[in-house]
């Protein structure tokens, strides 16, 4: 018997790591590596379930020869895991931004943000106000802009930037605050090589070249696409932070043009 990841929704935890599974404790999901721990109702539930097996076991034993009642003893042994795992249910576990994955910039990353409608004069503004926020759960990160061509543009990470950041950044380009994009058309998109400091990604991921963008036809605004392309495509709503497999890719065609387009290369 397997249970979902509450994050992931992947069956990683089997009877083993359920009758394992407390309250006081938490869990790393084998796949997306993110904390779980299983619901209170099992605390709740655990006496009533105990006194539900030992009165179960009085009134069989009235039924049996009294010289094989002790069989009972190792059936209750038996049928004990069996409903910690029946009512077990694991649930995330609420991590502080601060307790994110260890991250260790790299300076050979590979990370890149293309970006294509805005002037250099308003990107320039639009990076200023994102690294201004409150990043105190981050370490501090450059941005060089390169120019690609009218209107167009590549960012890199000379000091590296955190994963979480990185996916935050290519969601502000598109839609940062004071500014009117109305009749004006914003593609960004992102590529880099997946490693384990992107919380929540299947181990599969690992190692693997990732294209970041935002969703065709977008309409929420905080949501980030991440595909690669032997694994598949998962989107991350900003507001809820997890990365959850989905059958529709929604790449834009513009996006494929900006990531495929030959002038300066990157």
């Amino acid at each position: 018997m397997h249970k979902s990841c509450p994050h992931c929704h992947e069956e990683t935890f089997g009877w083993r790591e359920l009758v394992a599974l407390n309250f006081f404790t938490v869990k790393e999901c084998e796949s997306c590596h993110k904390s779980v721990r299983n619901s209170g109702w099992r605390q709740l539930l655990f006496l009533p379930a105990i006194v539900t097996i030992v009165l179960a076991g009085i009134a069989l034993s009235a039924f049996i020869p009294s010289g094989k009642s002790v069989f009972l003893i190792p059936a209750a042994v038996l049928v004990l895991p069996l409903v910690l795992v029946l009512i077990a249910k694991p649930v995330k576990a609420e991590v502080s931004q601060t307790d994110r994955s260890p991250f260790t910039p790299d300076p050979d990353n590979d990370k890149v943000i293309l970006v294509q409608g805005w002037n250099e004069d308003e990107l320039r503004k639009i990076l200023d106000d994102f690294v201004e926020q409150d990043l105190s759960a981050f370490a501090a990160f450059g941005i060089e802009i390169q120019d690609r061509f009218e209107n167009s543009f590549a960012l890199t990470f000379p000091e590296d930037i955190h994963p979480a950041e990185f996916v935050c950044l290519i969601n502000y380009l598109a839609h940062p605050f004071d500014f009117d994009l109305t009749e004006r058309s914003i593609i960004v998109a992102g590529k880099t090589t997946l490693n384990s400091d992107f919380d929540g990604l299947p181990k599969s991921f690992a190692g693997k070249k990732a294209l970041l963008f935002l969703p065709e036809n977008d309409d929420d605004y905080t949501v980030v696409y991440l595909q690669v392309e032997s694994e598949g495509t998962l989107a991350k709503s900003l507001s809820k932070g997890d990365w959850l497999k989905t059958k529709d890719a929604r790449l834009s065609s513009a996006v494929v043009s900006l990531m495929n387009d030959p002038r300066p290369d990157v």
